[in-house]
């Protein structure tokens, strides 16, 4: 089904859908669900098609997170109703699917001349260009998840080779800012001194709590004002505070999931005002969690495409190393 963005069955239901989800979102926070659940899988908060290989990004990814949240789902894989038919498989009877966001940005015209009069190329055919849209227009498409579905292939999944201090060892080195370890009490990123300051490594809880609070100030980082430019100077308590928190929280995660990496721990801080102000804002304005999510995944793909760019310089220069060692054994 799709409808116009700015009609009463387009404009009003974008609004009655998106205020349920943040409905949602606020449940799972005020039960105190929303960060830690061990029985979720992380591997689920990567949701993408495996037919048309489409990664579901920014709201849509929020949808279908809360959706596995919600639901129990480990599987990350969501597809329409029409592609489950393509591949032969089959939506079972009374399942239901998760509607979701295309938003149409662009439109192909005719190219007309000043005048009003249709331009056409040497062959007499109407040339055409293409335009931005005055007003976006949002259409909906239906998706089910894989778990819901007769017939489709059983999920293969990638075991994870990541050894926790590897993981560590390569955020610090990919960190676009330094990261120092303190003897005090708090994590931070602080702006001016465009600076990661955490406590020791060894106070923490374990390992996994101290890498996911390193991503969590990581991803403040990001918004410093040479990278990409987030409101940074809200003072704690204040609403742009939490949704500065709320974007760090959202693209840690993001990155978390992106990287394949499961980290079911808490941070340093805890997060139950945390979560009290995000609430506020939310419910101040539950599109804020939209352009919150925009904006998780602009810092999930800075901070993954850093991290996965110093992997790959690692596996050259391993290769060059080994290569080496075969060239100089022969001569």
């Amino acid at each position: 089904m799709k409808s116009s963005g700015r009609d009463r069955t387009g404009e009003s239901l974008l609004a009655e859908r998106r205020k349920a989800l943040v409905d949602k979102m606020i449940v799972l926070m005020e039960t105190g669900e929303f960060h830690n659940r061990p029985e979720w899988s992380r591997y689920a908060f990567a949701p993408h098609n495996p037919v048309s290989n489409a990664v579901y990004k920014g709201g849509n990814r929020l949808r279908l997170m809360i959706e596995a949240m919600t639901s129990g789902y480990h599987d990350p894989r969501w597809l329409t109703y029409r592609q489950c038919q393509e591949q032969g498989w089959q939506v079972r009877r009374g399942e239901h699917g998760v509607a979701c966001e295309k938003w149409i940005f662009t439109q192909e015209r005719v190219k007309k001349n000043d005048h009003g009069v249709v331009i056409k190329d040497g062959n007499g055919t109407p040339e055409k260009e293409t335009v931005y849209l005055e007003h976006p227009v949002c259409c909906w498409f239906t998706v089910f998840n894989a778990e819901q579905i007769d017939g489709i292939p059983q999920l293969e999944e990638n075991e994870s080779s990541h050894e926790l201090d590897d993981v560590i060892r390569q955020l610090i080195d990919t960190s676009e800012c330094p990261v120092y370890e303190k003897m005090q009490g708090q994590a931070y990123y602080s702006p001016g001194r465009d600076v990661i300051i955490l406590p020791p490594r060894q106070v923490f809880k374990d390992d996994v709590s101290f890498a996911k609070t390193l991503l969590h100030e990581m991803s403040h980082s990001t918004g410093h004002e040479d990278r990409l430019k987030r409101d940074l100077s809200g003072l704690f308590g204040t609403p742009s505070y939490a949704m500065e928190e709320m974007r760090a929280e959202l693209g840690s995660l993001f990155t978390e999931t992106d990287l394949g990496l499961t980290l079911n721990a808490e941070h340093y801080e805890d997060h139950s005002d945390y979560l009290k102000s995000w609430i506020s804002v939310l419910r101040d304005d539950y599109n804020e969690l939209f352009r919150a999510a925009r904006d998780a995944e602009a810092i999930a793909d800075r901070l993954v495409s850093n991290y996965t760019k110093k992997q790959e310089l690692e596996k050259d220069l391993q290769g060059k190393k080994v290569y080496s060692h075969k060239y100089s054994s022969h001569i």
